[in-house]
């Protein structure tokens, strides 16, 4: 297994906190997503989902914990997702877990899209 560094970044007011860590198999998105240049954000997770998915042996818990997102977020939220079912040896070792507060029916339909779009283990979960 390729030896990567932890990716974390605390939340800010237009941020996500993020935690991937390749020794857990686990990557965590949590917060609003509404940053100015999307791209400049989400760049360095994009680089760290491929280098990840390029020597994964293991499986992956993905929890997405979104209270809001823009739709350029939303855009990059689908491409590491797509990464993952792409360039991944054994994508069924992956299994993502949207949660959604029970009475948010714009998240709970955002995850749903998600789902549809995607060949990946997938659990909305209302919390």
């Amino acid at each position: 297994m390729l030896h990567l560094q932890p990716l974390t970044l605390a939340a800010t007011e237009d941020t996500p906190e993020v935690s991937f860590s390749a020794s857990e198999g686990l990557f965590r998105l949590k917060g609003r997503s509404l940053p100015e240049n999307a791209w400049q954000f989400y760049q360095p997770l994009i680089e760290w989902t491929r280098a990840y998915c390029a020597a994964i042996q293991q499986d992956t818990r993905i929890e997405l914990h979104m209270d809001y997102f823009n739709s350029s977020s939303g855009r990059y939220l689908f491409e590491i997702l797509t990464i993952m079912e792409l360039e991944s040896r054994d994508k069924s070792r992956f299994h993502v877990h949207w949660y959604a507060e029970a009475e948010d029916e714009l998240m709970i339909e955002k995850g749903e899209e998600l789902q549809g779009l995607l060949d990946l283990a997938f659990t909305i979960e209302k919390v």
